[in-house]
């Protein structure tokens, strides 16, 4: 697996994240002046999910500046929560922007079924929306990309926030196209649009909240990470029994404690350097930040023929 220096790792991530912040602000004011003059909920809805884009830019700022400071004698394995805390504020907010929007949504077709229509937008609000679609499926893709590149939870969030984003747009082109080409009785197509994006808002949310409540409870690596971790142990034919393995991540950074037996006869020295040469092979695999805790005890019975061979 590549592994990128810490500090070349938090200079992609600040780039990218400065590029996103820009794009937000831009679009954030066209989405809003389009909403007011054009006269449409939906990208007023629309036009706050970008200012959420904005926030969250703020906050994996913040994040990547502390997550990034070196191990410290308080942090003793670094400070990458702050990034796992940074994604799940993202996805915190994002549930905040959903509810919200899907309310006035809701207001607006109660009070369409009781014939109060509303007012059509205008054509602004939807080539503003086509706009939105193409530059926030751009910075997601560039965003993501380095995302998974770095492994940076916060930036990945960030990435969906953003591709949420340009999906509400599609929704709020699609609802103003409707009102706008199709006459005032397709109006409400623009609440309808809102409403989609706020279910949309909700889903993504509560997949980042549970993904990162799950690292910020120390949840143990996925299944085929802890057999993968077993089978590289068992590689090595002067280990046997491999037990009380402990995992989990400090952000991006692999924590792996690790109980292995050897043969009572062997030597202090030969069982040290053998747990050094284990512990480099899974910083290979899970890079070179990957922090571990080889236990080594004596063998309780003889080695049977099965462990011998």
């Amino acid at each position: 697996m590549t592994t990128i220096d810490l500090q070349i790792r938090a200079n992609l991530a600040l780039r990218v994240t400065r590029e996103g912040l820009a794009v937000n602000i831009v679009l954030f004011l066209v989405k809003l002046t389009a909403g007011i003059v054009g006269h449409s909920q939906a990208m007023l809805a629309d036009a706050v999910h970008t200012l959420s884009d904005f926030v969250s830019d703020i906050a994996v700022l913040l994040g990547i500046r502390y997550s990034s400071k070196p191990v410290d004698t308080d942090h003793a394995y670094g400070h990458g929560q702050y990034e796992t805390l940074t994604a799940a504020f993202i996805g915190l907010l994002l549930f905040g922007v959903g509810l919200k929007i899907g309310w006035e949504a809701v207001r607006s077709l109660i009070a369409a079924l009781d014939g109060a229509l509303p007012e059509p937008p205008e054509r602004l609000a939807f080539w503003a929306a086509i706009l939105s679609v193409i530059a926030k499926e751009a910075i997601f893709r560039r965003t993501f990309a380095v995302g998974k590149l770095t492994q940076n939870d916060a930036l990945i969030a960030n990435a969906w926030h953003h591709r949420s984003d340009a999906f509400s747009s599609v929704a709020t082109s699609l609802g103003i196209g409707a009102a706008v080409f199709l006459g005032k009785e397709w109006s409400v197509m623009d609440p309808v649009a809102a409403l989609f994006t706020s279910f949309l808002l909700l889903r993504v949310s509560l997949g980042i909240i549970r993904e990162k409540v799950g690292g910020l409870t120390e949840r143990a690596l996925p299944g085929e990470q802890l057999e993968e971790i077993r089978n590289l142990v068992l590689s090595y034919p002067e280990f046997s029994e491999p037990h009380n393995l402990r995992t989990r991540m400090v952000g991006p950074v692999h924590v792996i404690d690790l109980h292995v037996r050897v043969r009572p006869e062997m030597s202090v020295f030969e069982a040290h350097r053998l747990a050094s040469l284990l512990e480099n092979d899974l910083q290979h695999r899970f890079g070179e930040e990957t922090i571990t805790n080889i236990h080594v005890e004596p063998l309780a019975r003889p080695p049977s023929a099965v462990d011998a061979g």
